[in-house]
């Protein structure tokens, strides 16, 4: 059974989640419509890590709580999205929205990450599992509704009622727990000692991946409704897989067994999705990478909770780190955009970056244990 707590964390997340698929998994083809150019789209990508890194370093031994963290991350997702109603989509407002979204990066993820892991460490891959398919989960549903109301009823309308569904979860956060809260990046940065380079490649991959493919996509599908059904049915198959292979991988702890074949499967994937021409073969490359990356992820927070780490701290030195990452990686994509002029390269180049996953593990050895 569940720990009320933990069901708390689960509920808040889960709601978050899904306002947040159905709140952004359009916004990129608004703009696009609106005449924003690809290279225009990718810099705003840089605006999403970069805003939590100087959020980080400005908080940095301030006390809070994460009540407070999570009610202004709420607001300010909320804020984000009412902007884009009255105003004309120009490049600036993608911008500030990217910046705005940044910020709560780490207002919301930090301390949801150190109250959820802390809460479920005797079950780190199955509750990881949940914690990375939630997203694949809602992703099957969620889109498909906001591309039949952007084509009815407008973009705009989308995003007014996105803003006000941020708005309800005020009410889910009262019932976390009260906790005050205060960090030193530097201590925190320590914690994360024997993951820092796993950190960052994740944080590359991840922040390039995210840039990349929804550029791409947006070259084949280009309606709304198309590109719902599109978010939605390449999430498909990913949910099942992901809690079968957690739940073999906590009765037996052989969390290698499994990081090796999914790291060089989603290396591979992500590889050839770059070598993609049509509509069709994007679709199966997505599909496949998808697949393999909800697999890969959990495994990623098992084994650094495996290592029983202080979660106050190394989920601050994470998430720096992760945010560090992601400005390098969305620097490879754009890199590939202007200057070799094709946008499908930097999936070639990433990867091949987290095909290297397990082969850091190994050159870490001495510092963690990795089962």
């Amino acid at each position: 059974m569940l720990d009320n707590q933990l069901k708390k964390l689960l509920l808040l997340y889960s709601l978050w989640i899904a306002v947040n698929v159905f709140s952004g998994s359009l916004l990129y083809l608004y703009f696009k419509e609106a005449g924003l150019s690809d290279f225009d789209l990718v810099v705003s990508f840089l605006f999403w890590p970069v805003a939590p890194v100087l959020l980080i370093l400005f908080l940095n031994n301030r006390k809070n709580d994460f009540r407070g963290y999570m009610s202004s991350a709420i607001i300010l997702m909320s804020f984000a999205y009412l902007v884009l109603f009255p105003f004309e989509p120009v490049k600036e407002l993608l911008f500030f929205n990217s910046f705005i979204v940044g910020l709560t990066c780490f207002l919301f993820w930090v301390p949801l990450n150190i109250m959820y892991f802390e809460l479920s460490k005797e079950r780190a891959a199955t509750m990881s599992s949940v914690y990375f398919s939630m997203s694949s989960l809602l992703g099957l549903i969620i889109p498909v509704a906001s591309g039949v109301i952007a084509e009815t009823l407008g973009f705009r309308i989308l995003f007014l009622i996105s803003a006000t569904l941020f708005l309800l979860l005020l009410a889910a956060v009262r019932a976390v727990e009260k906790r005050e809260y205060k960090y030193d990046l530097i201590d925190s940065t320590k914690e994360t000692k024997g993951f820092k380079t796993l950190i960052i490649l994740e944080g590359v991959y991840g922040g390039g991946i995210s840039a990349a493919t929804a550029i791409i996509t947006l070259m084949y599908f280009e309606t709304p409704i198309k590109l719902g059904a599109f978010l939605s049915l390449t999430t498909l198959f990913s949910v099942i897989a992901s809690f079968v292979v957690s739940r073999i991988s906590d009765k037996v702890q052989k969390r290698k067994r499994y990081i090796v074949p999914f790291a060089l499967g989603l290396g591979i994937a992500t590889s050839l999705a770059g070598l993609a021409a049509d509509d069709v073969a994007w679709f199966i490359a997505i599909s496949a990478r998808n697949f393999l990356a909800t697999l890969f992820y959990p495994f990623t927070t098992t084994i650094i909770v495996d290592n029983k780490r202080n979660m106050s701290k190394l989920m601050v030195g994470r998430e720096w780190l992760l945010n560090v990452g992601r400005i390098f990686g969305i620097a490879i994509v754009l890199f590939c955009s202007a200057v070799l002029s094709t946008i499908h390269l930097s999936l070639l180049f990433l990867g091949f970056l987290i095909i290297l996953y397990p082969l850091v593990i190994e050159l870490k050895r001495r510092h963690i244990s990795v089962a």
